[in-house]
């Protein structure tokens, strides 16, 4: 499981980049051709548009891996470490059925809008949407990865009565 985790972390943060560097040049060379050139690109937007949702998308993806997602330390810091645990299994079991969710209304719509073509690119309107299941596939597995790791832990306080004698 592991090496999967940093396989995918690596995945990710190479495609998070390649989308940035998507994004960059598609407006630099949007700003070059219509200031320098006095015209307009119809397709620069939309790759812009494309190249920010997934991004977007797949860096959110890589922030729960490193569990850098928004979070209230400050009540799990008042609770014991058993409740701490218990508290931090049933978040990441409602995220897991979140994105369970996520991933099948994610396909869905990414299945139903493929016939449908985008204005100025005139690809499938379904590479936007694919971005949705997509993620939700890599939120699944950093989420039953922070599972397995939960469940296989010693609980911290037995740890912690170790370490005391």
């Amino acid at each position: 499981m592991a090496s999967a985790r940093r396989y995918i972390d690596r995945l990710l943060s190479v495609l998070s980049s390649v989308m940035l560097a998507i994004i960059l040049v598609a407006v630099a060379v949007e700003v070059f051709v219509r200031f320098f050139l006095q015209s307009s690109l119809p397709w620069s937007g939309e790759l812009a548009t494309m190249g920010l949702v997934w991004m977007s998308l797949l860096a959110a993806s890589y922030a729960i891996g490193q569990k850098a997602n928004i979070r209230i330390d400050i009540l799990s810091r008042l609770l014991s470490p058993a409740v701490q645990i218990w508290l931090e299994m049933s978040t990441n079991l409602v995220l897991l059925l979140l994105f369970a969710a996520l991933f099948l209304v994610g396909l869905r719509y990414t299945v139903t809008i493929a016939p449908a073509r985008t204005g100025a690119l005139v690809v499938s309107q379904a590479w936007f949407y694919a971005a949705v299941p997509v993620a939700a596939v890599f939120m699944l597995f950093y989420t039953v990865a922070a599972l397995r790791e939960l469940w296989s832990q010693p609980s911290r306080e037995t740890a912690g009565e170790s370490r005391a004698r």
